[in-house]
């Protein structure tokens, strides 16, 4: 299946290799596929390490910019919030199949099993993408991942 749409998560994904991300991404683009970022936030601060980083994206997308989640939130005087645990590790998938995601890549197997679109589970400490029972490293090259994701992508894998 050709990917159309990818989702990439930040934290644990992106900010965890920005180089090997930055090189998804960027054959992304040139394969015509929609990027969008999908994080839990906050937004300036995703905006600015994707800008200086030079990572590219077509959406950016956070949850706790959703009056939904944001209305149902506590916020604490030290900057930190509380969401309920399934509204929070819902929202990326709820996200991916509203907004016809092909396949989302995160760094969380507990997002996995809310996801009817295919996910694929970055393991940054081993180094591979892991879509079910099928595993890449990162050493493989961005195309050979891109194939790696299509398959993915094709059989609905959802971890």
């Amino acid at each position: 299946m050709k990917i159309r749409k990818l989702g990439v998560d930040f934290h644990g994904v992106i900010s965890k290799n920005p180089s090997l991300f930055k090189e998804i991404i960027s054959e992304a683009f040139l394969r015509k596929i929609e990027v969008h970022i999908i994080s839990g936030g906050p937004r300036k601060y995703i905006e600015r390490y994707l800008s200086e980083h030079h990572i590219l994206y077509h959406k950016l997308w956070c949850i706790i910019d959703e009056p939904e989640i944001n209305e149902k939130t506590s916020f604490f005087a030290d900057g930190s919030f509380k969401v309920d645990d399934v509204l929070w590790d819902s929202a990326k998938a709820k996200y991916c199949a509203n907004h016809n995601i092909d396949i989302h890549i995160d760094d969380s197997k507990i997002y996995g099993s809310y996801f009817t679109t295919s996910y694929c589970q970055y393991v940054d400490d081993l180094h591979v993408f892991t879509c079910g029972n099928n595993t890449i490293s990162t050493n493989h090259s961005v195309a050979q991942i891109f194939t790696f994701l299509e398959q993915c992508a094709t059989t609905k894998i959802c971890s």
